[in-house]
C-alpha cells in the first residue's frame, strides 16, 4: 500500500496565495481519493508492495488506464506538496534558488526572472488539466514543459523533475477563480520550494545511475 503524504506545512501557511479551504479540498479530498483508489487497484496484485514510481511504470506498460491515472495523480500531487514552501520570513534568500541551480538558470534561460516568466507562460498556456514542470536532464540542462491530466513528466522523458505546479482548476479556483496566470506568478514569486529544487538538481547531475526518479 501507499500512504497519504501529509502536507509539509500547516494548511493555512500559504495563505492568502493558497487558502486552508483549498488544501482541505485539494489535499484532503482530491489527493486522498487518488491514494485510496491506487490502493484499491493494487490490492492482491504484484504491485501491492511496490513503490509508487514502480506502480506508475507498471500501469503504463500494461496500459492499465485506471491505475495509471490514480497512481500518476498520487505521485504528481506528492511532488507538488514538496514543491511548495511557506513564504520566507527571516531568510529572504530562500525565495530564490542558489548555487549550481542558479548558475544553470542563468546559462539556460538568461536568469531567474526569464525562467519564471517562461514557467508562467507555459503553465498559463496549458490547455485543460495538467501540470507545469521545471526539469533537468542528466547533464544539468534545464527546461520547462507541461503534461496533461495524470502524466508524471518522467514517464515519457528521461528527466529529473525539480519543481511542479498543479494547473488543474481545483488547485487554484477557490482562491484565484479563473486567473491561472496570477496563481502561477504567486507560485514562482512566493511559494516555490527552491531548497527542494536544489536537492533535485544535485541528484540529477550526480553520477550514480539513479537520476531519473525523484529523491
Amino acid at each position: 500500500m501507499i500512504t497519504l503524504m501529509p502536507l509539509p506545512f500547516a494548511a493555512d501557511a500559504l495563505a492568502p496565495h493558497i487558502s486552508a479551504e483549498t488544501f482541505a479540498y485539494h489535499h484532503g479530498k482530491h489527493f486522498a481519493a487518488y491514494v485510496t483508489k491506487t490502493n484499491e487497484l493494487i490490492a492482491g496484485t504484484d504491485d501491492a508492495d511496490a513503490d509508487l514510481e514502480t506502480i506508475v511504470d507498471n500501469a503504463d506498460e500494461a496500459d492499465n488506464v485506471a491505475l495509471f491515472d490514480a497512481a500518476g495523480q498520487a505521485w504528481n500531487h506528492g511532488f507538488f506538496w514538496a514543491s511548495l514552501a511557506a513564504p520566507p520570513s527571516d531568510m529572504p534568500s530562500d525565495a530564490r534558488p542558489g548555487g549550481g541551480l542558479a548558475e544553470a538558470m542563468a546559462r539556460d534561460f538568461g536568469g531567474f526572472d526569464a525562467m519564471a516568466a517562461q514557467f508562467v507562460k507555459t503553465g498559463t498556456a496549458q490547455f485543460g488539466s495538467g501540470w507545469v514542470w521545471l526539469v533537468s536532464d542528466a547533464d544539468g540542462a534545464l527546461s520547462i514543459c507541461s503534461t496533461h491530466d495524470a502524466l508524471p513528466v518522467w514517464v515519457e522523458q528521461p528527466v529529473m523533475p525539480l519543481l511542479v505546479c498543479d494547473v488543474w482548476e481545483h488547485a487554484y479556483y477557490l482562491d484565484w477563480r479563473n486567473d491561472r496566470g496570477a496563481f502561477l506568478k504567486a507560485f514562482m514569486g512566493d511559494l516555490a520550494n527552491w531548497r527542494h529544487a536544489e536537492a533535485q538538481f544535485a541528484a540529477a547531475i550526480a553520477d550514480d545511475g539513479g537520476w531519473q526518479y525523484p529523491v
